[in-house]
């Protein structure tokens, strides 16, 4: 069973690295959809920015200096980069999860399992869930904060699902696993001490696989955080600096210290 929790607690690690870097919410309406941003500023305004960095609030072209153009494009740009961060590192922290979990019950059970192969049918489950939060059916990148539970970009959502997911293979699966650690241990000999020296090492052996994995997924979610961080920056100077757009706060990021 050391491994069992070994292996979960790796994939957790996985899952949660975006939100261990910096805490991202989104308040209020945005809207990404055929290169076109729009942002609901309050009941009165609406900002859009199109491909060719143009803005326009309540479909009125806004003549911009230079230095506002520049936060425009900052913008735009920091969105439409993050959506495929975004979705990428959740796709990977899925892979990461499903290899993980798959070593463990190929070790406990069997490659063959069915365990494997329901595993495999619902983390596929939640990459579509991904793939759909974050592309179109013509393959463009998109998001609409409306699909984001309690306004977070990505986190707990993606983390909880997981763990629903692990707990009820478990569950349904305890039987054949405990037949299996049963297995294990009569032919081994009866020696308990052997078998938990065997967990322990296997579980080693997962988490120094994983590792590195986990660590390029960390790098991933930080240099996320630091794009959605200029996006901020330049939300607050738009902010400040068109009178329509004195509400436009729709991006909140803490820990940002660690990340400049």
């Amino acid at each position: 069973m050391r491994s069992i929790i070994l292996a979960t607690t790796l994939t957790f690690i996985s899952l949660s690295a975006f939100a261990n870097q910096c805490d991202i919410q989104l308040d209020g309406e945005l809207q990404l959809e055929d290169k076109v941003l729009q942002v609901q500023v309050d009941r009165r305004n609406e900002l859009t920015i199109t491909a060719d960095k143009t803005l326009y609030i309540n479909n009125q072209a806004i003549s911009l200096t230079s230095e506002q153009q520049e936060w425009v494009d900052d913008y735009y740009n920091g969105i439409n980069q993050a959506v495929p961060q975004a979705a990428n590192i959740a796709t990977d922290a899925i892979a990461l999860a499903s290899s993980a979990m798959n070593e463990v019950f190929g070790e406990l059970l069997g490659a063959d399992s069915s365990v494997i192969q329901d595993l495999s049918d619902k983390l596929y489950d939640l990459e579509q869930q991904v793939h759909y939060n974050f592309y179109g059916d013509n393959g463009n990148i998109h998001i609409n904060s409306n699909t984001f539970e309690d306004g977070e970009f990505l986190g707990t959502q993606w983390e909880q699902e997981f763990e629903e997911t692990i707990e009820e293979l478990v569950a349904e699966s305890i039987g054949h696993i405990m037949v299996a650690l049963g297995t294990q241990i009569i032919f081994g000999g009866g020696d308990l001490d052997e078998f938990e020296h065997k967990m322990e090492h296997f579980g080693q052996r997962i988490e120094h696989k994983f590792e590195t994995q986990a660590a390029t997924l960390e790098a991933n979610a930080n240099a996320l955080c630091q794009t959605l961080t200029k996006v901020d920056i330049a939300e607050n100077k738009l902010q400040k600096s068109i009178r329509q757009l004195r509400n436009l706060d729709v991006l909140h990021i803490s820990n940002k210290a660690n990340l400049m």
